[in-house]
Order: structure tokens, then C-alpha cells, then sequence
């Protein structure tokens, strides 16, 4: 499971914590790959795809959100740990508790799949990629802007041709004759338009 954002160079989804500290994701044959802080994955025997390090999801002790960055070139682990308890009694989400199964079962692997967790997850990795969305809502809004300003000044100077005063402009836009005038003229000063 992944989460995008349009827009965004973000991808979030949710790793598997050891208790070395190595994560883990994905499952495959009741095992999770080994991987790197940094999202590499890890092998044996260089790079083949056949020496991935997995290991059995009833090691999994945690798990943190995490985002592939600036398309796959950055990877970040956010720091707040789900931990995993081994008596469903004992979860709490709010408390970022959660069970995942007896030791034998493989849903640790894919605990990210749940449907009440989802949100909660999600939630944390939108604080992540809040910032960047708000620049991007703001460069948009602003390229907005610059074309109603543009818009708006082709209006105000079509009405000035068309003889309309400066005390009706500013009326129509809402502020005062000075103001508009201020604003919109483009004459030399001294001169009356």
C-alpha cells in the first residue's frame, strides 16, 4: 500500500521495525525484506534479486510511516513508533499499540493494510508533506492572482477609455477615487485624465 498526493513528489507508506533496528517491507512466502534506513534494499550477494535478506514477520516489533522523497531519491522514516503487542487486549491506537497477530501469523507484514490503521498512518505522513503542499498551494494561487490582476487592469483601463471616472471605478472595485487612481493611472503626474 502507498499514498500519493497530486501534485506532490511524496509517496508514504508504512515499514516493518526490528528489534535491531533494521526495517523491513513487503512480504513475500510469510517474510519481509530487509532494508536500510535509507530504503535500500538489502542482499546477500550484491544486487541479484535472489539474495534478498528476509525475515519472518513474528520478528517485527514496530512500525513507522515512511516516504520515498523527491521521486525515490530521498527516504525518510518518521520517527514515531506503532509498537506491536502480542495480546489484542492490549491494543490501543491512540497509543500507538497495535496487534498484529500471534507469533505465527504473517500480518505483520501487512498491517499497513488495515483499514482503521490507515488513516492513522496516513494522518502522520500528511504532516510530513504539509509544508511542501502549502508552497505549492501558494505558487498556484499566485499564478492565479497574476492573471486576474491582469485581467483586472485591462478592465479598469477598457472603462477609462470608455470615459467611466476614477470615483466609479474605485465604487465598482471598492475602495476610494484616490485609491483607484492611485492604482490604476498611468499618467504623468500633474496631468488629468
Amino acid at each position: 500500500m502507498g499514498w500519493f498526493t497530486e501534485g506532490s513528489d511524496h509517496e508514504g507508506y508504512v515499514v516493518c521495525v526490528f528489534a535491531d533496528g533494521m526495517y523491513g517491507a513487503g512480504g513475500k512466502h510469510r517474510q519481509i525484506s530487509l532494508m536500510a534506513a535509507d530504503g535500500r534494499t538489502i542482499w546477500e550477494n550484491g544486487n541479484d534479486p535472489d539474495s534478498v535478506v528476509w525475515r519472518p514477520p513474528s520478528q517485527v516489533v514496530g512500525w513507522k510511516v515512511a516516504c520515498s522523497c523527491e521521486p525515490h531519491r530521498k527516504h525518510i522514516i518518521m520517527d514515531q513508533l506503532w509498537t506491536r503487542v502480542w495480546d489484542p487486549a492490549e491494543e490501543d491506537l491512540t497509543g500507538r499499540r497495535i496487534y498484529a497477530g500471534d507469533p505465527s501469523s504473517d500480518d505483520a507484514a501487512y498491517v499497513s493494510d488495515r483499514e482503521d490503521l490507515e488513516p492513522l498512518f496516513i494522518e502522520q505522513w500528511h504532516q510530513h508533506i504539509a509544508p511542501e503542499l502549502h508552497l505549492r498551494t501558494i505558487s498556484a494561487l499566485g499564478e492565479q492572482l497574476k492573471q486576474i490582476e491582469a485581467q483586472l487592469d485591462k478592465a479598469v483601463a477598457a472603462a477609462r477609455s470608455d470615459g467611466l471616472s476614477w470615483d466609479k471605478i474605485g465604487r465598482a472595485f471598492g475602495i476610494t477615487r484616490q485609491g483607484a487612481r492611485s492604482r490604476w493611472d498611468t499618467q504623468a503626474p500633474g496631468q488629468e485624465l
